[in-house]
């Protein structure tokens, strides 16, 4: 029996976000706006390809990403004061998370050696990396406490970063995936701590974080031939027994894929996920944001499909 196929279901993107997603998109593209002039035009045509569009069809930066990793900004404003997104402290907000995305994964393409680095990708990251500090810090310095809260969720992702063993179980496996987001988790949590309180604002990050974690399980369900094949550790070891981990290698590839299959690990990974994601759509029901609560709920696995 071959491993099943798995993927979220088609997520529920409203057309009332269109105009702030083209501004997420154009503060993307406007990051090679920043590099030596010798080096924009590459650049441009870099991130066109890397993020799947044509020259024709314009830059949808977004399509790399499910849209509850950029949308919960916009509900979270419209919730509580529908600021325009033209407004310059939100301009900030934009650009940090659009740096923060591209960062995320340009960092994991570049650690794991499928995107070759090359002095135009170097100083797009670098570019990125510079926007994403100088923006955070200017917009968390209108929030309290924003400028440390930044400097602790960005020590907690670069400590997360290089721990990258075996950890003790799942759960720690996670729980350290969940610092690993701190780049990207800090604006909604920024944002809800300037428009809600201290403990919403917990909840909006442990509700952000329940959707990444159901994300980081999918992506690494589906690269799990790929990792086994690199020897790249995954949360996808800890669903084999204990004493079967140190297997986790190439030449036991086929041995550890007919584990998984015995204990069909498909069902197990899609229940696991779409717990995750129930959780997350109740947290955004409970903090009066329903039609994120309703893009959480279309992103949950119905049936498996054959590989």
């Amino acid at each position: 029996m071959a491993m099943q196929r798995l993927d979220f279901g088609l997520s529920d993107n409203h057309g009332e976000a269109e105009e702030f997603c083209k501004l997420l998109n154009r503060s993307a593209l406007s990051i090679c706006y920043g590099l030596p002039i010798s080096l924009r035009t590459e650049a441009v045509l870099f991130l066109y390809k890397y993020s799947q569009n044509s020259i024709t069809e314009g830059f949808n930066f977004l399509r790399k990403y499910y849209s509850p990793s950029y949308s919960i900004l916009y509900w979270i404003n419209e919730s509580a004061h529908a600021l325009p997104w033209e407004n310059p402290w939100l301009t900030l907000l934009l650009e940090s998370h659009s740096s923060a995305l591209l960062l995320h994964s340009l960092d994991d393409h570049l650690t794991d050696g499928s995107l070759r680095a090359n002095h135009i990708i170097l100083q797009l990251r670098t570019e990125a990396w510079t926007r994403y500090a100088q923006s955070s810090k200017l917009f968390g310095r209108e929030v309290h406490d924003g400028v440390l809260i930044a400097e602790e969720f960005i020590d907690r992702y670069f400590k997360s970063i290089v721990d990258l063993g075996i950890a003790e179980s799942l759960e720690a496996h996670l729980s350290r995936f969940r610092s690993q987001m701190g780049i990207w988790s800090l604006q909604p949590y920024l944002l809800a701590r300037s428009f809600f309180s201290k403990d919403q604002a917990e909840l909006v990050k442990r509700m952000y974080e329940f959707f990444g974690v159901a994300w980081r399980l999918l992506d690494d369900y589906q690269d799990l031939s790929e990792d086994l094949e690199n020897d790249d550790i995954s949360s996808m070891i800890y669903f084999l027994p204990e004493d079967k981990r140190q297997d986790w290698k190439r030449d036991k590839k086929q041995e550890i894929l007919g584990l998984f299959e015995e204990i069909q690990l498909e069902r197990q990974i899609s229940d696991l996920i779409n717990s995750y994601l129930s959780e997350a759509s109740k947290l955004a029901e409970d903090l009066h944001l329903p039609k994120y609560s309703n893009s959480l709920l279309s992103l949950k696995i119905t049936e498996p499909s054959r590989a």
